[in-house]
């Protein structure tokens, strides 16, 4: 203790008599070596945590409830919706009814019966318009035309990826209509019926599952594809309170919910991909800032080797007066951590009250996903100790080198 309280007290004193300037550098150093270390791995898990968080928002909500795997639809889906009612718990809810069909366009300017027809297969999915609305805010991802009027009939949104002004840049990668908008006729046909139904608008997200889709009335839906018992494909939900999405799915299960359908968090309905990219991307973050700890480690480790260069003939009276090598290493080594403790903490006071804050407010614009930066506290502190360790190491290092010196060697500036 002795040892240590001498060590911490040549420690102060080299960093007040050390040049301001060298100070505020070393401190800029580690700062942005702390912010390099957290915020390359929090964008690029950011990219697909902002995809997830669009496709709960747009598409699956915080619980789904689908068929089991030895039926095709949700048995019973009126009584469980009426259950579902009863939920204080459960914010909004819609449910879905899911088809496929052929839609067809610029058919009545089809002069030519054996020219090519302008069609695409196509999902169609069933929905009350005001519970998707509530659920899923897909009015407010128009980019043209208006919403569905529950009270219309004949009335379709189509996901921009079957518009070929819209898809053009993906190529002949999947079928597209050309030349249609808001107020077009188009031609949906199921097996052997066929409905034309009026474009009322076209929706835009950064969701596959809402751009790959097409979107009628439910009642409309079950008339066309025969789904006169009400038995719907797909019941997603939004709670107050997210979090408890695994608690609730409990609750509906023991209230016999899993005897017709098949019941998951959000959690557990995104696909195995995402989570093991996100993975991915954190691993390749956390090497690109392992890179800036080994230049910042060398740029520790130069300054203060310099500094004790510098104060060699010091460092050698000290030990000719009695002071034990390991207390002056111990100086230096607590400078080191004075250095990477400032740095990183001013590093992580800008990491969790602006920027984290910014990007939640100012997600970045990618054409997949709104980045956000992620910056989980506990990888954080791990991260910070790996930092701080080997910012001690570096330290030690050139210290250790000078102790060593002969002493007289050392006094009288001799090699």
């Amino acid at each position: 203790m002795r040892s240590l309280r001498i060590g911490l007290l040549l420690g102060i004193r080299q960093i007040q008599r050390a040049s301001k300037w060298t100070t505020l550098l070393i401190i800029f150093v580690m700062m942005f070596t702390f912010l390099n270390l957290i915020a390359v791995s929090g964008i690029l898990v950011g990219l697909i945590v902002g995809s997830e968080r669009a496709v709960r928002e747009n598409a699956y909500g915080d619980l789904v409830i689908t068929p089991r795997g030895d039926e095709k639809h949700i048995l019973e889906t009126p009584t469980i919706v009426r259950e579902l009612s009863a939920y204080p718990e459960i914010k909004a809810y819609s449910v879905r009814y899911n088809g496929a069909g052929e839609l067809e366009a610029n058919y009545k300017e089809r002069r030519d019966l054996s020219a090519e027809r302008d069609v695409a297969s196509v999902k169609v999915t069933g929905i009350d318009p005001a519970q998707e609305s509530t659920m899923t805010n897909l009015e407010n991802l128009l980019v043209e035309g208006e919403y569905l009027d529950p009270n219309e009939e004949g009335r379709i949104l189509i996901g921009i990826y079957y518009i070929t002004e819209y898809a053009e840049q993906y190529g002949d990668l999947f079928e597209s209509l050309k030349d249609i908008h808001p107020g077009d006729s188009v031609r949906l046909t199921v097996g052997d019926i066929s409905k034309e139904l009026i474009v009322k608008g076209i929706i835009k997200s950064k969701v596959d599952d809402v751009n790959f889709n097409t979107y009628i009335p439910d009642k409309e839906f079950r008339r066309l594809f025969g789904r006169l018992d009400q038995n719907a494909d797909q019941i997603v939900m939004k709670l107050n309170d997210p979090s408890a999405n695994a608690k609730i799915k409990e609750s509906l299960l023991a209230s016999g919910f899993g005897k017709n359908a098949k019941i998951q968090t959000f959690e557990e309905s995104v696909p195995k991909f995402l989570a093991d990219i996100k993975n991915t991307f954190n691993l390749l973050g956390t090497f690109i800032g392992s890179i800036g700890i080994i230049v910042a480690s060398i740029t520790i480790f130069i300054i203060i080797f310099i500094n004790a260069l510098a104060r060699r003939r010091h460092i050698g009276i000290l030990k000719g007066i009695g002071v034990d090598a390991h207390v002056i290493e111990v100086a230096y080594v607590l400078q080191a951590a004075f250095y990477a403790l400032t740095g990183s903490l001013i590093g992580a006071t800008l990491t969790y009250a602006v920027l984290i804050p910014f990007f939640d407010a100012h997600p970045i614009q990618f054409p997949f996903s709104d980045g956000i930066l992620v910056a989980d506290p506990l990888t954080t502190l791990y991260k910070f100790i790996v930092l701080f360790i080997i910012t001690l190491i570096a330290g030690y290092m050139p210290a250790k080198l000078i102790t060593r010196e002969n002493t007289l060697n050392a006094i009288l500036g001799r090699k």
